[in-house]
């Protein structure tokens, strides 16, 4: 082989471009960063659902409690420390101590209120990061927070 073929063919072998190389990683990048945003919609979604299931929980059991004692419960320990053998005995679920206004620390965490003739449950829609509302029985008046 001569010295005229081999710098032919190194001159035929080169690499890619630093441009090339940039597109690519500028498409990498992209792909990432949509990955990034579903992922966290998703995640969203998934702990709204967590949370409204549980604030769902709570209120049957505030339901059966009124059923079995004649009155909603007043505190929410009424159902979180019943005996098993109590249908209304409400478990996975915790209440906040304060009336925070900022996300939980957990999906399961809820924010429980009184009224008269019912009550109020609160879960956190991560989706549009505020508290929503939910209730049972007639619940007229104000709702009065109640720390868990």
């Amino acid at each position: 082989m001569s010295l005229k073929n081999i710098n032919t063919k190194l001159q035929s072998e080169r690499g890619f471009t630093i441009v090339e190389l940039l597109i690519v990683i500028v498409v990498i990048g992209i792909l990432a960063a949509i990955t990034i945003v579903s992922y966290n919609g998703v995640t969203a979604r998934a702990n709204t659902t967590s949370a409204k299931a549980a604030a769902s929980a709570a209120l049957k059991k505030a339901e059966a409690y009124n059923a079995e004692e004649n009155a909603y419960p007043v505190d929410p320990d009424n159902m979180t420390t019943a005996p098993a053998t109590e249908t209304y005995q409400l478990t996975g679920v915790t209440f906040a101590a304060t009336n925070i206004t900022t996300a939980p620390t957990a999906a399961s965490q809820l924010k429980f209120f009184t009224c008269t003739n019912g009550l109020q449950v609160a879960y956190w829609d991560y989706s549009t990061t505020a508290w929503v509302n939910q209730t049972t029985g007639a619940c007229t008046g104000t709702p009065a927070f109640v720390a868990g």
